[in-house]
């Protein structure tokens, strides 16, 4: 049941470059961030205070579960999708799928905001990532769905979303493109460089910062993240994922199975690069028990990472590691015993690792009010650095 969004508050009616572009709106925005991942679990939500440069953690985020139901559709969009091969409107399942995907990120929005005791006239504006369906970026495209004008409309708050788009038109991998936050955060809270941020979550990445300097980094996918590890704990289990690490810790990995997955080209192409949901194929993995299926999987992702660590243009001091793959222990063990340098969760910073994304979607938002660039050559592989994403105004 979608909740009841009327309540959100109403702002007084302005033009955009009335309400934005005033002498008295140079300063810092209140922004919220959403964010649903490859992972399928639900939505993040987060508020952050920025003036596009730097960030401050506001009030207390929260997370909405998709129901079984909702997650069905959702993969199922997916499937479609995949079957098409590019973006498209005239999928009818897809563009109900999107109605129903955007309705949700409205009831988050209320949530987040009853939770935080305000109302949406509090709020500057939203960064809405939508959830992605396809990723092409070889071909010039990326596919997300996610209505940004019905849900600016929905809660009379100015929407930003579609924040892919332009960095894949110009060359660019569209992905992936939190690293501009991480960049943020990491300066605020370390000067050990080089420094790395590990994001495991359906996907896995890396950001490598070597400095505090603004563009003094690089970033890529470096493979799977806990996706595929949460859909086989679905299919072989009544658990929808590895809390805890309680199934794979009593496993035995197959390290037959990784090695062979790990001869997949992607993983010695140069960075920037970007991924799929779905570019791994780990059928494989089927004919394993609950337990080795898990232990084997999750050391999939841990020798992808290593790869990836190859790749980095000098040695990590400190890897900080967040998103769901901070959470399992098996996954961190082998990271500690895997990678060169400290390995911790990044909530040893004192960041929330959890709500990284949402709160980085609204981050980019704030940017690109003030056209502030997203993507940088080294994190997407864009020729300049360069802005991104839909305004959409009430």
């Amino acid at each position: 049941m979608v909740a009841d969004v009327s309540q959100v508050g109403q702002r007084p009616k302005r033009k955009f470059k009335e309400y934005f572009l005033s002498a008295d709106n140079q300063n810092e925005k209140l922004a919220i961030g959403l964010m649903s991942g490859t992972s399928l679990d639900g939505i993040d939500a987060a508020i952050i205070k920025s003036d596009g440069t730097y960030a401050k953690r506001w009030g207390s985020p929260c997370h909405v579960n998709y129901s079984d139901e909702q997650r069905a559709q959702l993969k199922q969009a997916l499937m479609n999708a995949r079957k098409i091969g590019k973006p498209t409107k005239d999928d009818l399942f897809i563009n109900q799928t999107e109605e129903l995907l955007t309705d949700l990120h409205a009831e988050a929005v209320f949530r987040l905001l009853e939770h935080n005791n305000l109302s949406g006239a509090d709020i500057d504006l939203i960064g809405f990532h939508g959830q992605t369906l396809l990723h092409g970026p070889d071909e010039g495209w990326t596919w997300q769905i996610g209505d940004g004008a019905k849900l600016a409309k929905k809660l009379d708050i100015p929407v930003v979303n579609d924040l892919r788009r332009h960095d894949v038109e110009h060359g660019g991998q569209g992905a992936p493109l939190v690293p501009v936050y991480h960049h943020a955060i990491i300066q605020e809270n370390t000067d050990d460089f080089p420094v790395a941020l590990v994001n495991i979550g359906g996907v896995a990445n890396i950001t490598w910062i070597g400095s505090s300097r603004a563009g003094d980094m690089v970033a890529f996918d470096t493979g799977p993240g806990n996706a595929m590890l949460d859909d086989f704990i679905r299919k072989y289990s009544d658990y929808s994922f590895d809390r805890d690490g309680i199934i794979s810790t009593k496993g035995s990995v197959h390290r037959d199975l990784v090695e062979r997955w790990m001869e997949n080209r992607y993983f010695s192409e140069t960075p920037p690069k970007s991924l799929d949901r779905d570019d791994f194929d780990v059928s494989d993995a089927d004919g394993l028990s609950l337990e080795d299926g898990a232990a084997t999987l999750c050391a999939f992702t841990v020798a992808a990472i290593r790869a990836g660590a190859d790749k980095c243009p000098a040695p990590v001091n400190k890897w900080y590691v967040c998103g769901g793959g901070a959470h399992n222990p098996t996954i961190m063990s082998m990271l500690g015993e895997t990678l060169d340098g400290e390995v911790a969760p990044v909530d040893l910073l004192g960041i929330n690792g959890d709500f990284i994304e949402a709160e980085a979607f609204a981050y980019m938002a704030v940017r690109r009010i003030f056209n502030l660039p997203i993507t940088f050559p080294g994190t997407t592989g864009i020729s300049t650095p360069s802005t991104g994403g839909i305004i959409h105004n009430p």
